[in-house]
C-alpha cells in the first residue's frame, strides 16, 4: 500500500462540521439624498452618463466604491457648489420579503450643515446600522435620523462600530474636486440611479476590498447578521423566575413574562419570539473648523444625545443565602440537578437541601432556591401563549402596528392569578390608550431600563380548562 497516498487521502474522507447559512447581503445599498427644496443632485458628475435630479433623491450605491455627488442651486448660494464624499463600506442583509431599496440610508445635508460646508468647516458623518439591543430609546424618522455628536471622525467610527454596523462615511466641506477626481469616482456600473431598474457589472473592481469581504471563523462559521431586525417577546436574556417573595424576575426588555398559580405554586412561562425588520441608521457626526480645531455640534433639526443610557444590575431570581466557612465542617454535600423527560417537555430541578453539614454537633443545613423550567406541554404546564404582529412585513419606521398575545389553557386544572406582562424593547414606542382585553383586567404600564414601557394584565378570574384569551396593543416603531 502506498502511505503517502493513503495520507492525502483520508482527509478528503472526513466530514466537515456544517456552516450556518448565510442570508444574502444586497447587491446595492440604498441612499436618500435628503436636501432643502430646490436643491439640485448631480450623480457621477464629471463624466459623460452624469444626471440631474432634484432632491430628494434614492440612489443605489455597490458597496467598495467610493462616489461623489454635486449639489447646486443651494439656498442664498446663487452659483455655489458642494462636493460630498460617500464612501460606502458595506449593505443590507437581507430578510424574507425585505425590499432593500425600500430601507435608504439617510444622506442628510440641513441648510446648515451646507452653509458651514461653504464656510470652510469639514463636516463627516458617519452612518451605522443601528444594532436593536443597543437601540437609543428616541424617536426617529428615515428622512429625520438620529445624530450624535463626537469629537473627531475616528470617534464617530468608534461609535458606529461598537453600536451597530458601519455602511458608509460622508465627508464634505467647500473644496471643489478637480475634473480628474471627479473621473476617478465616477466607474461606470455602480450607481443605479432613480427610475434604473437594472446595474450592469461595474467597469472596475471595488477600491475598498477589506469591507467587501464576509471574514469569519473558520471553526464557528460566519456571524449572524442581526442589526436589520428587533426580536420581540420569548425570554432571551436573565432567565425569568419566580423570587422568594412571589414576584417574577429576569423581566428584561423584549421579554414576555406570564406568571400564574396552578395546584397552590406560582409559576411563570414566556411566549414564542418574533421578529420585526425595520432597519434604523444613526449618524455619528464630527466636524473640524480651518485652523485645524475640532469639536462638535450639532443641527437644531437633530437628535443631540448627550446622556449615556441608564443601566441596572439584576441578580437571577434565586436567594442567596450568607455563610460564613465554619472550622471543622463535616461531610459537604454538593448541590446536585436532576432533569426528567416526559414525551416532549422536560422538567429541570434542583435536590434540596442542597448545603449539609454538621459543626461540633450543630447540623447546618441551607437551602437553594431557584426558578423551575418547564416547557408548556399540557400535562406539566397548561398555560401557553403565542405572540404575533400586524402587520408582519413591509413594516417602515414611523409606523403604527398591532401587538397580540393569545393564551389557552389546555389543561383539566384551573389557573388563577394570572398577571401577563410585555417588556417592550427601546425601538418600540406603546401608544398609551390602544390596550384591549377580552376578560376583565386591571391592565397599567411602567418604564422600563430600555427607554419604552413594560405593559401588564393582572386577571382577577381564573382561566378554566379550556378557556382562551386574548390581548392587543399598538405600538410605533422609532
Amino acid at each position: 500500500m502506498n502511505l503517502g497516498l493513503f495520507t492525502l487521502l483520508v482527509p478528503l474522507t472526513v466530514a466537515q462540521p456544517e456552516m450556518p447559512v448565510m442570508l444574502p447581503i444586497a447587491p446595492l445599498l440604498a441612499a436618500k439624498v435628503v436636501a432643502p427644496e430646490g436643491v439640485r443632485v448631480t450623480a457621477l458628475p464629471g463624466a459623460p452618463g452624469s444626471k440631474v435630479f432634484d432632491a430628494p433623491a434614492v440612489f443605489g450605491f455597490r458597496p467598495g466604491y467610493v462616489y461623489r455627488l454635486e449639489l447646486a442651486n443651494l439656498p442664498f448660494r446663487p452659483g455655489q457648489t458642494l462636493y460630498p464624499e460617500i464612501e460606502v463600506r458595506g449593505s443590507l442583509v437581507m430578510r424574507p420579503g425585505m425590499k432593500y431599496m425600500d430601507y435608504p440610508i439617510p444622506l442628510t445635508f440641513t441648510s446648515e450643515d451646507l452653509e458651514r460646508a461653504i464656510n470652510g468647516v469639514a463636516i463627516t458623518k458617519v452612518i451605522s446600522l443601528e444594532d436593536p439591543e443597543k437601540a437609543v430609546p428616541a424617536e426617529a424618522r428615515a428622512d429625520a435620523p438620529i445624530e450624535i455628536t463626537t469629537d473627531s471622525e475616528d470617534e464617530a467610527v468608534k461609535a458606529a462600530t461598537s453600536s451597530g454596523r458601519l455602511v458608509a462615511i460622508v465627508r464634505f466641506g467647500d473644496r471643489a474636486p478637480t475634473a480628474v477626481e471627479l473621473l476617478s469616482r465616477a466607474i461606470p456600473g455602480t450607481v443605479l440611479l432613480p427610475g434604473e431598474n437594472r446595474l450592469r457589472s461595474p467597469a472596475a473592481p471595488p477600491v475598498i476590498p477589506w469591507f467587501t469581504i464576509p471574514l469569519f471563523d473558520p471553526k464557528l462559521g460566519p456571524r449572524e447578521a442581526v442589526e436589520e431586525c428587533t426580536l420581540d417577546g420569548g425570554d432571551r436574556g436573565l432567565r425569568l423566575g419566580i423570587g422568594p417573595q412571589g414576584k417574577i424576575a429576569g423581566l428584561d426588555p423584549t421579554d414576555v413574562g406570564v406568571e400564574f398559580t396552578m395546584g397552590g405554586k406560582r409559576q411563570v412561562i414566556s411566549s414564542n419570539v418574533v421578529c420585526i425588520c425595520v432597519p434604523r441608521f444613526v449618524i455619528q457626526r464630527a466636524e473640524t473648523v480651518p485652523a485645524g480645531l475640532r469639536f462638535a455640534t450639532g443641527p437644531g433639526v437633530s437628535h443631540h444625545i448627550t446622556a449615556g443610557v441608564e443601566f441596572r444590575a439584576r441578580n437571577a431570581p434565586m436567594a442567596e443565602i450568607g455563610r460564613e466557612k465554619p472550622i471543622g465542617m463535616l461531610a459537604p454535600v454538593k448541590p446536585m440537578t436532576y432533569v426528567e423527560v416526559d414525551g416532549t417537555a422536560s422538567f429541570v430541578a434542583s435536590t434540596r437541601p442542597s448545603i449539609l453539614g454538621q459543626v461540633e454537633g450543630v447540623q447546618i443545613t441551607g437551602s437553594l432556591v431557584e426558578p423551575e423550567q418547564i416547557t408548556a406541554y399540557p400535562n406539566v404546564c397548561p398555560l401557553s401563549v403565542t405572540k404575533s404582529v400586524d402587520p408582519a412585513d413591509n413594516v417602515k419606521q414611523g409606523d403604527v402596528i398591532w401587538v397580540t398575545l393569545r393564551y389557552i389553557n389546555s389543561g383539566n386544572r384551573p389557573i388563577s392569578d394570572i398577571v401577563l406582562s410585555d417588556s417592550l424593547s427601546g425601538r418600540l414606542a406603546y401608544i398609551p390608550g390602544s390596550a384591549l382585553s377580552d376578560r376583565a383586567a386591571n391592565f397599567t404600564t411602567a418604564e422600563n431600563e430600555a427607554g419604552s414601557v413594560v405593559v401588564r394584565w393582572e386577571f382577577p378570574t381564573k382561566l378554566l380548562p379550556g378557556q382562551r384569551g386574548v390581548v392587543k396593543f399598538q405600538v410605533r416603531v422609532r
